[in-house]
């Protein structure tokens, strides 16, 4: 039988917000799993008193302090340069933004047992190195020098993105995918030293696990991610459908970001059409005026229109489900990630998924069963795979059947309340003993 749990304090360090009366953390179509993460400790583990730091772009002081509903909010102002200073610091990389002061004085005042940073790559995470006396937890999301390996598509140069119309954004501002890509380059090395001296990580996958297990000191916990409510409502409610027309339907969510696989969509949807097959094919988290869809537009000479891509921005949970609900599978195109959210929300629905095999993504979709897998980049293979799925009603239902299952059991909510109450435990036993 197991023990009472102890009362405890604890701290998450969170790049965006999770009040519900702000944007930031449910602003986007990915986003929103911390929030959800948060009402769940909320509801299922009352021994945690819980506080919350995250960056804001608003305050009068560097913190601002607030209680809501039982939870110590720490908004801390970013201290990003703007106007000028930014242009300046985009050409010459002087800035560093560092957040120990403000972390330092949080944890002074709120005096917590175990602090739960939120990615290594984050902007706090240097509480790795700069916290003593106090455990702290590493939520690993992804990893950017892996990111970084993969950041742009294999035929994709950094001249590709310039163009008449990216060039004052790409070159003179210097804010375009050249600039971020240098800015993850950067990130990445203060991330190498966060996973080399980190001592407690939590994560969801094979690939997670394995990378830290390259790190000298680090224990791993496994704890699974709380999906927002709106897909625990609508689980298991995909049905195959009808389709009288012969038009295929699919939907991907991913973001503006070079990785995540848009020129995967846009080749594939070109083969398709070629091949004579009848598609409409729904991007969410990317807008019609995506500058990203413009360079692989002219590069691949590929418009979105013509091969049935329809570019439809941020997408909030109701619009979601009801595209998944009206289309036939779900694609998730990325070079390089570790759990998308988007994939398990799918899986929840009761979607067939396809999805790139990198990463931890074979954790969660598990080839044959409850998903299907091509190979990262291979346009042939996807394409093969979508035409294939799309005209086999049997093997469609039983793949969406199979990924509902499996996402209820790995999502639930009890058993992740669960296993961050036994990870937040042994982080603190294991750090008396350090």
């Amino acid at each position: 039988m197991r023990t009472a749990v102890r009362k405890m304090r604890v701290l998450w360090l969170s790049s965006t917000n999770t009040l519900s009366d702000e944007k930031g953390d449910r602003s986007y179509n990915g986003k929103g799993w911390i929030a959800s993460l948060q009402e769940t400790v909320l509801s299922r583990c009352p021994d945690i008193t819980l506080a919350v730091a995250f960056l804001s772009g608003s305050g009068d002081t560097s913190v601002t302090r607030l209680a809501r509903k039982g939870i110590t909010y720490y908004s801390i102002r970013k201290r990003a340069p703007e106007g000028v200073l930014k242009l300046l610091n985009n050409w010459t990389g002087f800035f560093t933004e560092n957040y120990d002061p403000e972390i330092r004085y949080i944890a002074e005042d709120f005096r917590p047992d175990v602090i739960h940073l939120f990615g290594c790559e984050s902007k706090l995470a240097s509480a790795v190195t700069s916290i003593s006396g106090i455990p702290v937890i590493v939520h690993i999301q992804g990893i950017l020098r892996e990111c970084l390996k993969r950041f742009f598509p294999p035929d994709i140069r950094d001249r590709d993105f310039i163009l008449p119309q990216t060039f004052i954004n790409e070159i003179v501002l210097m804010n375009g995918f050249i600039h971020l890509r240098k800015d993850y380059m950067k990130r990445a090395d203060a991330e190498r030293k966060y996973l080399h001296t980190l001592r407690f990580a939590m994560g969801r996958t094979d690939w997670d696990r394995q990378i830290i297990s390259a790190c000298p000191q680090a224990e791993y916990f496994h704890v699974d991610e709380v999906l927002r409510d709106e897909f625990y409502a609508a689980a298991g409610s995909w049905k195959a459908r009808k389709r009288e027309s012969g038009k295929i339907k699919l939907l991907s969510t991913i973001s503006e970001t070079p990785y995540k696989g848009l020129d995967v969509i846009m080749k594939s949807a070109r083969i398709l059409k070629t091949e004579g097959f009848d598609i409409e094919w729904y991007v969410a988290g990317v807008s019609a005026a995506s500058s990203l869809a413009e360079v692989f537009g002219r590069k691949y000479r590929i418009s979105c229109e013509r091969y049935g891509i329809r570019l439809i921005g941020v997408a909030d949970p109701a619009r979601l489900i009801s595209l998944m609900q009206e289309c036939d599978i779900f694609i998730h195109p990325s070079y390089i990630d570790n759990s998308p959210n988007s994939i398990c929300e799918a899986q929840m629905v009761g979607m067939p998924v396809i999805a790139a095999s990198t990463g931890g993504v074979p954790t969660i979709v598990s080839d044959g069963q409850t998903g299907l897998l091509f190979s990262p980049g291979d346009t042939g293979q996807l394409s093969e795979t979508i035409i294939r799925t799309a005209h086999n009603a049997g093997q469609s239902a039983a793949l969406g059947l199979q990924a509902a299952k499996k996402a209820a059991t790995r999502h639930d909510k009890a058993n992740i309340a669960s296993s961050l109450m036994a990870a937040y435990e042994k982080s603190i036993a294991g750090y008396s003993r350090i």
